[in-house]
């Protein structure tokens, strides 16, 4: 990975994990749970990481709705699938989510649509998408429409395993979890975009992953 890639990642990550875990909130107490809560609050900062020389397509669909980081807001998302937007700090220090209890793939999970107020803005642009297998909803998740039980990944996702990985990126874990990143730019306008994608792997089937992409000057 890339010195200034990782540094950049780092930033993004802890100024929105020192937000999640204070206790006042901006819209309300709930707290991001599970998987992206680990991540965003660095728990995985020290995990096995990868740089990749593609980037992943930002193009996920959802079933009956089409998303993309960075342009998809938060709004539009809930607009489509129902559920509560939840927010902890405010500006460029808060983070605001959509988390769904559905069906993936016959898998029960959780499922979050994030933003970081950092890099999505006030108009809560998407940031990150994150998912992990769970019999129970995590605190805030909301039962999600039968619509968002079909979707559609450009990267493996909690069907697959680390065959899967190790056939895409080249290399992968049996267990535990592993980063993938890629950054591009900076492009003729001065933009750096940075993906990342984080899997938690148990035996070798992907239980947790999260993907995020945000763009810097």
């Amino acid at each position: 990975m890339k010195a200034t890639t990782a540094k950049t990642l780092c930033a993004i990550v802890f100024a929105a994990g020192s937000l999640m875990w204070e206790h006042e909130a901006n819209a309300d107490d709930v707290r991001l749970s599970g998987f992206p809560s680990l991540i965003l609050s660095g728990g995985t900062a020290k995990s096995t990481s990868y740089e990749i020389p593609t980037p992943f397509d930002n193009l996920v669909k959802a079933d009956t709705l089409n998303v993309s980081f960075g342009k998809t807001t938060l709004d539009a998302i809930q607009k489509e699938f129902g559920g509560e937007i939840r927010t902890r700090g405010s500006g460029a220090d808060g983070v605001s989510w959509l988390c769904y209890q559905v069906a993936l793939d016959g898998h029960a999970s959780n499922l979050w649509f994030i933003s970081n107020g950092e890099a999505g803005g006030s108009k809560r642009l998407l940031t990150m998408v994150s998912a992990e297998e769970s019999e129970t909803a995590r605190s805030g998740c909301s039962q999600g429409p039968e619509t968002l039980t079909a979707w559609m990944l450009p990267v493996p996702g909690l069907k697959d395993d680390e065959q899967d990985l190790q056939k895409i990126f080249g290399m992968s874990i049996h267990d535990g979890i592993i980063r993938y990143s890629n950054e591009r730019g900076p492009d003729s306008n001065g933009v750096t975009t940075l993906q990342a994608l984080v899997y938690r792997l148990n035996e070798g089937k992907i239980d947790g992953m999260s993907f995020s992409q945000v763009t810097e000057k």
